[in-house]
């Protein structure tokens, strides 16, 4: 697995050369597929049981304390996807700025 989403033309090769580029950065990886933050966006009460949506903020919680934990509190965030993420803030992490990698300019 670990070759599956580390090799190749991914997304997370795009952004380690991101990375080598701006001279920093940080993945986290999670088993589920996370990165800190649901691969899709936290439907609203009633769309999503109650147990699905509290997976989901777990996933949330375990990549900002992470984060936290590497001494990060503010963030740019790459992204194939443009989406909004609410509770982090919470966790002390603020997303300064959502760049898109599809396009390699989409800076916000």
């Amino acid at each position: 697995i670990i070759r599956d989403v580390f090799g190749g033309a991914h997304p997370v090769q795009t952004a380690l050369t991101r990375f080598k580029q701006e001279g920093r950065g940080v993945i986290v990886f999670l088993r589920d597929g996370a990165a800190g933050v649901p691969t899709h966006a936290i439907p609203q009460a009633g769309s999503m049981s109650e147990v699905a949506r509290s997976r989901q903020w777990r996933e949330v919680g375990l990549g900002a304390q992470i984060l936290k934990d590497l001494g990060i509190s503010s963030i740019r965030l790459l992204t194939s996807t443009k989406m909004t993420y609410v509770g982090l803030a919470g966790f002390g992490i603020e997303i300064a700025a959502t760049e898109l990698m599809n396009d390699g300019a989409g800076r916000e």
